[in-house]
């Protein structure tokens, strides 16, 4: 009760969507960016894809404790939507700690020449990171989550395949940096380290292989 009581006056000073802080004063806070990832060359090759995204995020406050997370991926061609309820304590005046679940969906489709494809899937993320505020308003937080593989269901034309078979699918490793912008507003720059199996980006590349494959990635959000 006590950190809790001397930490509100945080909010004047920092907006934060990766830190794990508690909404104490707020209800709803959003932030809206890009993502970039680069496809490995053991899937595609000589060639390297750079894949944006559009990157929408939504905190809804449900207590000084938890806090409903969801976010959406969006590339007309293929989305992610992921939602899910974080519990968040201070560990003192500048250690904060979150663990949580998310479920995401995602889908996508692409109809070429000779070619229609769709598919979509379910997977879940157990998460938890642990953030750390510094004296010159930058706040910076590591965040590691797993992935496992829910449902996936994909056709192209008349051959369908779909597999309700649990798998652990990897592990994602993000380290963001949030601070103030500009005219009270805060900026968001994230790196996450993706060691999965299947990755949903490239659905339409492949499906799964037996092997983790490592995606790098660039998030670049701003707080509304």
């Amino acid at each position: 009760m006590g950190i809790a009581a001397q930490d509100t006056s945080f909010r004047s000073k920092h907006a934060a969507i990766f830190f794990p802080y508690p909404m104490y004063k707020e209800k709803w806070r959003s932030s809206i960016g890009f993502t970039m990832m680069t496809t490995p060359e053991d899937i595609t090759e000589e060639v390297r894809l750079r894949i944006p995204a559009g990157d929408y995020h939504l905190l809804r406050k449900i207590n000084n404790h938890f806090v409903l997370d969801s976010r959406l991926f969006f590339q007309v061609l293929q989305n992610h939507l992921s939602t899910g309820i974080h519990y968040v304590k201070p560990i003192n005046k500048n250690i904060y700690f979150s663990t949580g679940n998310d479920i995401g969906f995602w889908f996508g489709f692409l109809k070429l020449s000779g070619f229609n494809s769709k598919a979509l899937g379910w997977l879940d993320y157990p998460n938890m990171s642990i953030g750390y505020k510094t004296r010159r308003n930058l706040l910076i937080a590591l965040k590691a989550q797993v992935s496992v593989n829910l449902y996936y269901q994909a056709a192209n034309g008349a051959v369908k395949y779909s597999s309700s078979q649990n798998y652990y699918n990897g592990e994602t490793f993000t380290l963001s940096l949030e601070q103030p912008f500009y005219n009270k507003k805060h900026l968001t720059l994230a790196f996450s380290a993706i060691n999965n199996k299947f990755y949903w980006q490239t659905w339409a590349l492949f499906y799964k292989t037996n092997r983790k494959i490592f995606y790098p990635q660039v998030t670049v959000g701003f707080i509304l």
